[in-house]
């Protein structure tokens, strides 16, 4: 009988907790809570590229022939038309003064032969064929001024010079490298990126390049040349960027590590203590007036320390960062508002 009266005292008592937890509802939970902020989302690819001064050539001669001089030293920085090799041109020289013999002899028959024709002492048609051969004086004048510069190999632009095998002495062939030239005040990096990556490269791209033979600041560059197509074979695409090399920093050749950094679209920016995981989707909590809201979202980007999703969310929520573990969708939530107003103030 005991037995049975406390038994009934305990369902009395139960019953009496039960319906307070009815009457008053969910307890309120203590949750920290911070603004929603935003952030654009950061697309990035990295490649190597290698540098080639934005004007470089071999030089070849024109023609042929003993060399007499050599003007240059290797490394030397040349203008442009300097001379750098002759070549023996006695013969040359000599075809140019007996070209101008003969242009002045036609010019001279002609003049004769046209005052004689205003007399009417000679025939057109004898006048037309001095003529003629005064032309073809000219001609061959020209030509032989061509055979001679022929034989003086002059630097085409402004550059420095590399190396040469050439001597005085040597007899060379149109097929021997005099030395090469590099005009290094630009040079232009030539990368290729996935096919993935080719929306990185338009208007206002930020392209960072850095040499792999030292970590020193990245040096901004600006992307000049696109390809006209994707390599079907290796799904590659090819660009060239642009920087300035006036002080002579890099050599062509050099490889170098190149970035491309594009801001995307702006995306709620959440600590990754704030997210949580559902069945179906990750989602986050704010607050609605005094109660807690589940938001399902979808990740857009991670970064260190947060994640950039999208969703039903607005620039005015309140965040909830801790306390999710134990909350329920309309739940009451009660937070420090003086911190929170303090920030908005230092903001």
């Amino acid at each position: 009988m005991k037995f049975l009266l406390i038994v009934f005292v305990f369902a009395l008592s139960l019953s009496g907790t039960v319906s307070q937890a009815q009457q008053f509802g969910p307890r309120e939970a203590l949750v920290n809570v911070e603004p929603v902020s935003f952030e654009r989302e950061r697309n990035r690819v990295e490649a190597v590229g290698t540098a080639e001064a934005v004007r470089s050539i071999t030089i070849y001669p024109a023609v042929g022939d003993r060399v007499v001089a050599v003007n240059f030293q290797p490394g030397d920085e040349v203008e442009k038309d300097e001379l750098l090799v002759e070549l023996d041109a006695r013969r040359q020289q000599v075809a140019v003064e007996q070209a101008q013999i003969n242009l002045r002899d036609t010019e001279r028959t002609v003049d004769r032969l046209q005052a004689s024709r205003e007399l009417g002492a000679v025939p057109q048609s004898e006048l037309d064929n001095a003529i003629l051969l005064r032309d073809l004086a000219r001609v061959e004048l020209d030509n032989a001024k061509i055979e001679l510069e022929d034989r003086f190999i002059r630097a085409p632009f402004a550059g420095i010079i590399g190396i040469t095998d050439v001597e005085v002495g040597d007899r060379i062939e149109q097929q021997t490298t005099i030395a090469t030239l590099d005009d290094r005040s630009t040079l232009l990096i030539d990368f290729r990126i996935p096919e993935a990556a080719v929306s990185l490269l338009q208007e206002g791209v930020e392209l960072k390049v850095q040499p792999w033979r030292y970590s020193g600041t990245p040096v901004m560059a600006d992307i000049v040349e696109l390809d006209s197509r994707i390599n079907p074979e290796t799904r590659m695409y090819r660009a060239r960027a642009k920087i300035s090399n006036e002080n002579d920093n890099f050599l062509p050749g050099t490889s170098f590590r190149t970035s491309i950094a594009l801001d995307g679209e702006e995306f709620a920016s959440i600590p990754e203590a704030a997210l949580s995981w559902g069945v179906n989707s990750p989602f986050i909590w704010v607050v609605e007036g005094k109660n807690a809201k589940r938001i399902e979202v979808q990740i857009e980007q991670r970064l260190p320390g947060r994640v950039l999703v999208s969703g039903n969310i607005q620039r005015d929520d309140l965040l909830i960062v801790e306390g999710v573990q134990s909350l329920r969708d309309g739940q009451p939530v009660t937070f420090d508002r003086t911190s929170l107003d303090s920030g908005k103030l230092g903001e």
